[in-house]
């Protein structure tokens, strides 16, 4: 009986182990590394550009912000809607198909024009979500936006998964993005195998 209890606990700390520290599977996820230098200011970057390393542009592209508004982490920032309301940023990744992935990133806004709430549209894996940030009732101001984090989960259904932001608020002036982390957590499945294999390796070495 006491073996079985061992056993049991040796593998739920093999199993959670394979789970702690997981890596940020998103490449640049606070947009730190570009060609571009916007200073105080910002770069437009339209539809399809790549100048942030990791991302692709999509719709009608982003503003690239320097020290304009103070972000999340780092320097650098994102208005999600860019001249257009449909502007976004995306990026793909390797996944596990059945694995549940997890999204967190930060959220604020553009503060210096209307909608009040800023709304942004979170996608992968033909799931999606929306998410509003009000930059009035926060009290918003460019050197202290209130950044808000949020979290967000979907299940792969391929090999290979691509993650979006894209800002739907209607107005140039859109939500503001930063610190974008992905990590993958295993299908039941495959926390089975891990148990096993961790099991049969006790077993061995005894």
């Amino acid at each position: 009986m006491l073996s079985v209890r061992l056993n049991t606990l040796i593998v739920s700390c093999i199993a959670g182990s394979a789970l702690a520290g997981t890596p940020n599977l998103i490449i640049n996820g606070s947009f730190e590394e570009s060609s571009l230098n916007p200073g105080g200011s910002w770069s437009v970057l339209g539809g399809g550009d790549t100048s942030i390393n990791g991302w692709t542009t999509v719709g009608g592209g982003v503003d690239y912000f320097g020290t304009f508004i103070t972000a999340s982490d780092g320097i650098h920032s994102l208005d999600i809607n860019n001249t257009t309301s449909g502007g976004g940023i995306s990026q793909s990744f390797v996944t596990q198909i059945g694995w549940t992935y997890t999204v967190t990133f930060d959220m604020a806004a553009n503060m210096f024009g209307g909608p009040a709430e800023k709304i942004m549209n979170v996608s992968a894996a033909g799931s999606a979500e929306d998410f509003v940030f009000d930059y009035i009732a926060a009290g918003s101001t460019a050197q202290n936006p209130n950044w808000e984090s949020h979290e967000w989960s979907f299940v792969a259904t391929s090999t290979t998964s691509t993650l979006r932001f894209v800002g739907v608020s209607g107005s140039v002036y859109g939500a503001a993005l930063d610190n974008v982390v992905v990590t993958g957590i295993p299908a039941p499945s495959a926390m089975g195998a891990i148990g096993l294999a961790g099991l049969m390796s006790t077993r061995r070495r005894r």
